[in-house]
């Protein structure tokens, strides 16, 4: 069906010609109308019920050399694959071994051996000015929901260059717009600070959605945590790697002199995946389904009756490490309200 979808929108872009426009449309279409509202944009992947990248934005994922950053996107790349959404990734520093091994991460994560849904290019030996060309031809060929750029920096000459900063973020929030997609740019840190580098940095993150600062701790925990957020921050989660180098999601422990209580500091590792079944079972009380509101305060309820009066954000964490690991996944939306039900454990 899919592939269907792209043939005919490659016959409609080849056979209609590209509008052109007065700058009176471009100033009619940048109009911001009163007393109409205007809807959300649509949701590609989020924590919870806390977004994080929506279409028609930009966001950034940072961090120092060699910390985890393709490890992170690996993950949450697979979260995104999982719901049929089209995804085009942009490799410049791997090469075709080391980026198929990270396509190997997301298929594996995602439970698949193969997705027609994660398309991965290796753009590694060409030059800024080839790279661009040939993103353009990819996303006028077919309709992605999400592009990740991996190695964002490759696509300019200079870093530092205010002038081409600005170009290429220009671009980016233009095929984010024109092509209704969201678009991933994963950029490295200054040494020495926690600044991303360069022009081009500053401007990505003036105009990004999301900036996830990643990082690694004392235990190889690598961790992602939201540095800016234009809307409510999500909580920080972190991945551990197994023996292969597959990322598992992890809860990441704040400080603990942070003045939660111990109810608030618990974390959905420290209980054993049976007392969750249990916990999920009680909550639903064999009803097949609950509104996201309900899902919060029948846990919250089972909490309280075990003795751990738990906060609405931890309760948040909770669901979210459901959906992540199996345990509940989201059935359907109905009058703007999202649904889950169990899964079934064999």
């Amino acid at each position: 069906m899919l592939e269907n979808q792209h043939y005919l929108l490659d016959e409609l872009r080849a056979e209609t010609p590209e509008p052109q426009q007065t700058i009176d449309d471009i100033i009619n279409l940048a109009l911001i109308p009163q007393g109409v509202e205007i809807p959300k944009p649509e949701l590609i992947f989020g924590m919870g019920e806390i977004p994080m990248f929506t279409k028609k934005s930009l966001s950034v994922l940072k961090g120092p050399a060699k910390v985890g950053k393709t490890t992170a996107t690996a993950w949450l790349t697979a979260q995104v694959i999982r719901e049929h959404i089209n995804v085009l990734w942009i490799d410049t520093e791997q090469g075709m071994y080391y980026a198929s091994r990270t396509q190997h991460w997301v298929l594996r994560i995602a439970g698949f051996e193969r997705c027609e849904y994660l398309n991965m290019y290796d753009l590694k030996i060409h030059n800024p000015t080839k790279r661009i060309e040939i993103i353009e031809n990819l996303i006028k060929r077919e309709i992605f929901d999400m592009i990740i750029l991996d190695g964002i920096r490759d696509l300019v000459f200079d870093i530092n260059s205010p002038e081409e900063a600005t170009n290429i973020t220009g671009n980016l929030m233009r095929w984010a717009d024109l092509h209704n997609c969201h678009i991933l740019s994963i950029i490295h840190q200054n040494k020495g600070s926690e600044h991303a580098r360069g022009h081009l940095g500053s401007e990505l993150i003036n105009k990004a959605e999301t900036v996830i600062k990643v990082s690694k701790s004392d235990d190889n925990i690598v961790t992602c945590e939201p540095e800016f957020t234009r809307g409510m921050p999500f909580e920080m989660f972190g991945f551990e790697r197994d023996s292969y180098g597959i990322p598992n999601l992890v809860t990441v422990r704040q400080s603990i002199n942070t003045g939660e209580s111990n109810a608030n500091r618990l974390q959905p590792t420290d209980i054993p995946k049976s007392q969750h079944i249990d916990i999920i079972n009680k909550a639903f009380n064999g009803v097949d389904e609950l509104s996201y509101g309900d899902l919060q305060s029948d846990l919250s309820a089972v909490f309280a009756n075990d003795g751990s009066s738990i906060g609405i954000n931890k309760i948040k964490t909770f669901i979210s490490w459901y959906c992540q690991n199996n345990l509940l996944e989201k059935s359907r939306k109905s009058a703007n309200k999202t649904f889950y039900k169990k899964i079934d454990q064999k």
